[in-house]
């Protein structure tokens, strides 16, 4: 999709401390201008941390992506978190949101690109498989 590779953990450590926190997420969304589920975040975070300290580093992040232990978690968290109007898919818009505001210089494909190519059932909308797969392919 891309030529480069986007590293995730990047998008989520808006400070740059190395450590990914639920304030973090949470910070990137509200700065879209966005409602937050922070439950959902908090699930996030919670997914990926080992040491109880409910921050994720670099380490337990890239660790919880290979054991798998992110791979439906995190992928339905990220999915409500994004779908910022709760319809149940994430619209052109919101992707283009997500990439400007959390992915600014990271993600160098247009929205409108990466929808297309994960909308599997051409509906112009990314469901929480087809979401999901898009958040593998990225990572990646």
């Amino acid at each position: 999709m891309s030529e480069h590779s986007v590293d995730t953990f990047e998008l989520w450590d808006r400070d740059s401390d190395g450590l990914v926190s639920v304030q973090d997420i949470t910070d990137g969304i509200r700065a879209l201008g966005l409602e937050v589920d922070t439950d959902a975040v908090e699930r996030l975070v919670a997914a990926a941390d080992t040491n109880g300290d409910f921050l994720v580093s670099k380490a337990e992040f890239d660790a919880a992506l290979v054991t798998g232990r992110l791979e439906v978690t995190d992928a339905d968290a990220a999915f409500r978190v994004f779908d910022t109007n709760g319809d149940g898919r994430i619209s052109v818009e919101e992707l283009e949101s997500l990439i400007r505001h959390v992915g600014a210089g990271l993600i160098d494909v247009p929205a409108a690109d990466l929808l297309a190519a994960a909308d599997r059932d051409a509906d112009g909308y990314l469901s929480p498989a087809e979401f999901r797969a898009l958040l593998d392919e990225l990572a990646r």
